[in-house]
C-alpha cells in the first residue's frame, strides 16, 4: 500500500510539473537537437551548384516567417532577394520560433534556423566555425539590440547592418541591471568589436546616432527602405467614409501604442463617429487591449492582430491618417 502511494503521488506530481513546464521542456529539447546539430551535416545541394559572383552570409536575430518578424526582417529579406537575382548565394542565419522548419530554401535564400530569443547568437558562433568559416566571401552582422560580434571570430569582411540605436529601447524596457548591461554592450563592446566595421543604416538620423555612440569610425552608409509600389499604391474609391485612423507595425512598448490610444480618447470628444484601427502584433497586444477596455474605447478601437500583404494595402488605402507614435523611431 505504501509502495503504490508513493508510485501514484510521484506519478501525480510528475504529471503537474510537466503540464505546466512543458513550454521549457520544448525549449530545452529544441537547443539540445540544435547542439548536436552542430556537430552533424548539414544537407545543402544548392551551395555547391555555382558558380556565384559572391556567397553571402547574414546573421539576422529572425526571419520574415518568424511570428515576431517585422520591418528589419523584410528589408534583410528584401536585400537578399536581389542579391540573389544578381547571381549571388545568399544564407540567413537567423532563430527559430519552433514553428518553421530548421532549414529551408526561400525564394533562392537559404535560410538556416537555429535557438531562439538569445541562444540564437551562440549557436551562429558555434555553427560558423564548424561549418561556415572560410566558405563565404562577405558576412552580413545585422545588430537587432545585441549584434552577433563576428569581428571576434570571423576572418571574412564584415559589415554591420543597424536600424537604430537602441539605448533609449533599453532603458524603457528593461530592469535597470539589464538596461545597464545591454547599453554597455552596444555603445561600449561595440566599439572594441566593431571599429574597422563599415555600418550600414536606413536613414539619416540613425546614421547621425550610430556616430554620435562613438560607432561608424569605418564609415556610414545610409541604404534607405524601398517600397513595393506594384502594390502599394492610392485607390481614393477604397477610402472609408467614416474618420478612420490607422496604426500599422508592431505592438512594442517602445512604439508607443499607448499614447495613440489615450490620444485617440480626446480626438472622439470632438469626432465622436472617428474608429481607431490597430494592425499588427506583439508582447504589447494583451496591455494595449487592456488599456482600451479601462478606457471605455471598445467599441471604437478595432485590433486586426497581424495581416496579409494583401490586407494591408487595403487599411492603408481606407485610412485618413497613419499614425506612428514611436518615441525614437
Amino acid at each position: 500500500a505504501l509502495v503504490m502511494l508513493y508510485v501514484t503521488s510521484f506519478g501525480f506530481v510528475s504529471t503537474i510539473f510537466l503540464h505546466f513546464f512543458e513550454g521549457n521542456f520544448k525549449f530545452i529539447k529544441r537547443n539540445i537537437s540544435d547542439f548536436l546539430g552542430a556537430f552533424m551535416r548539414i544537407s545543402r545541394p544548392e551551395f555547391s551548384e555555382g558558380p556565384f559572383n559572391k556567397k553571402i552570409l547574414i546573421f539576422n536575430w529572425r526571419d520574415t516567417k518568424h511570428k515576431f518578424s517585422g520591418g528589419a526582417e523584410t528589408y534583410i529579406q528584401e536585400m537578399a532577394k536581389r542579391w540573389v537575382e544578381h547571381g549571388n548565394y545568399v544564407t540567413i542565419f537567423c532563430g527559430n520560433d519552433s514553428l518553421n522548419s530548421r532549414r529551408e530554401v526561400v525564394g533562392g535564400i537559404e535560410i538556416i534556423r537555429r535557438g531562439g530569443f538569445y541562444f540564437v547568437y551562440f549557436w551562429a558562433f558555434l555553427y560558423y566555425m564548424l561549418h561556415f568559416r572560410g566558405k563565404y566571401d562577405v558576412i552580413i552582422d545585422c545588430h537587432n539590440g545585441i549584434p552577433f560580434f563576428t569581428p571576434f571570430y570571423a576572418r571574412e569582411p564584415v559589415y554591420c547592418l543597424m536600424h537604430h540605436v537602441h539605448q533609449d529601447v533599453f532603458r524603457h524596457s528593461l530592469p535597470k541591471p539589464l538596461a545597464w548591461f545591454a547599453g554597455i554592450l552596444e555603445k561600449d563592446l561595440m566599439a572594441l568589436a566593431y571599429k574597422n566595421v563599415k555600418f550600414i543604416t536606413v536613414s539619416e538620423s540613425s546614421r547621425k546616432d550610430i556616430w554620435k555612440l562613438g560607432l561608424g569610425g569605418a564609415g556610414i552608409e545610409v541604404a534607405y527602405p524601398g517600397v513595393d509600389l506594384s502594390s502599394l499604391s492610392p485607390d481614393f474609391e477604397a477610402k472609408s467614409s467614416v474618420p478612420t485612423v490607422l496604426y500599422f507595425g508592431r505592438l512594442k512598448y517602445y512604439k508607443s501604442v499607448d499614447v495613440l490610444i489615450k490620444a485617440f480618447k480626446r480626438v472622439i470628444e470632438n469626432i465622436p463617429e472617428v474608429r481607431l484601427i490597430i494592425a499588427g502584433s506583439g508582447e504589447e497586444s494583451a496591455n494595449l487591449k487592456d488599456l482600451t477596455k479601462r478606457l471605455g474605447l471598445e467599441q471604437k478601437v478595432e485590433f486586426k492582430g497581424r495581416v496579409s500583404d494583401e490586407k494591408k494595402t487595403k487599411l492603408l488605402q481606407s485610412a485618413w491618417v497613419l499614425a506612428n507614435p514611436s518615441f525614437m523611431e
